[in-house]
């Protein structure tokens, strides 16, 4: 995963911007002090409206966020949260009017601001360091904002060449979305979302275990994929995440007692060779993505360390385009 660095921009602030592909903003950082993201509706150099988001900056013991480049909105004391040495993950959630930001690994955000105002749509996102620090950025979305679409078809393109090169290769779909090989938290272009899990958000992943392609969720911040099987909750560090290269409507669909409603993506594929659906759950209020086992009645997901078994689920379905494999 690339690397990026910012210079030391002194007060102005000046932001490197990247597209805003999920609801969940995440990143890591490494800076002594002054880390600054904006959230903003475009991408120009200094947008007339947006939300800045400063961590560790007034002196290195403050973190806030501004609105229109003046009005401090929020600010409180967060010793310590950055550092020059090494990286520090982050995320920064945009939902229901609420701006929150939180640190990788914690469930809940140290900084929150509610607009009383309505919440500015936000697209792009810009990073930057100032105030006398450098910083050195990691974003598990890499995707280049500024790639045309050609270079995005040639992405596609060495995706499909990775797993056309793979002597065991999974199910492919027609055209609704693709399994793409990853590792160590990579993520291709488009990945589907299975929800907001313990962590924050997670993503329809699978990997190969036992003989089986086994469907779980992949969780960023711990840069595995969590399976189900015989269990427990395993991670694997080298697994296969779905994209939606197409942009084509995925739904999460009720589903019971082992079946699968019209239009269900077949995720994955049992050692005895019985097909495996993509299913969601809830546990604990939060969402949990694994298999729906037809044969067994249920849908099968990681959590807390084991395998859970549900009657009750939801299926991934695309309407409209044909979905057998």
């Amino acid at each position: 995963m690339s690397v990026h660095f910012t210079e030391d921009t002194g007060s102005t602030r000046k932001y490197k911007f990247r597209r805003i592909q999920t609801g969940t903003i995440r990143f890591k950082v490494k800076a002594a002090h002054d880390v600054a993201i904006c959230l903003s509706s475009d991408n120009e150099e200094e947008p007339e409206d947006m939300y800045e988001i400063f961590i560790g900056c007034w002196g290195g013991g403050e973190s806030g966020i501004r609105r229109k480049k003046h009005d401090d909105v929020c600010r409180i004391e967060t010793p310590d949260i950055v550092n020059g040495d090494e990286f520090v993950g982050f995320w920064i959630k945009i939902q229901r009017g609420v701006i929150k930001v939180g640190r990788s690994g914690q469930k809940h955000a140290f900084m929150t601001y509610s607009d009383p105002e309505t919440l500015l749509h936000a697209t792009w996102y810009g990073f930057s360091t100032g105030w006398g620090a450098e910083g050195e950025w990691v974003f598990p979305d890499d995707d280049d904002t500024s790639s045309s679409s050609s270079s995005a078809m040639s992405s596609s393109d060495s995706e499909a060449e990775d797993i056309n090169n793979l002597e065991d290769r999974p199910i492919q779909y027609k055209r609704p979305a693709r399994w793409v090989p990853a590792k160590s938290g990579y993520f291709p272009r488009h990945p589907v979302s299975g929800g907001e899990g313990p962590d924050g958000e997670v993503f329809v992943g699978m990997a190969h275990h036992e003989g089986a392609y086994v469907l779980g969720m992949v969780v960023p911040d711990h840069g595995c994929c969590y399976i189900p099987y015989g269990g427990d909750a395993i991670p694997k560090s080298e697994y296969f995440v779905l994209s939606n290269p197409g942009s084509v409507t995925l739904s999460w669909e009720p589903g019971s007692m082992g079946k699968a409603p019209s239009g269900a993506l077949q995720g994955g594929i049992t050692e005895d060779g019985e097909a495996l659906f993509i299913g969601r759950v809830s546990v604990d209020g939060e969402v949990s993505v694994g298999k729906v086992h037809g044969s067994h009645g249920v849908c099968y997901v990681p959590y807390g360390g084991k395998e859970h078994a549900h009657k009750h689920y939801e299926v991934l379905c695309v309407r409209n385009v044909p979905c057998r494999v």
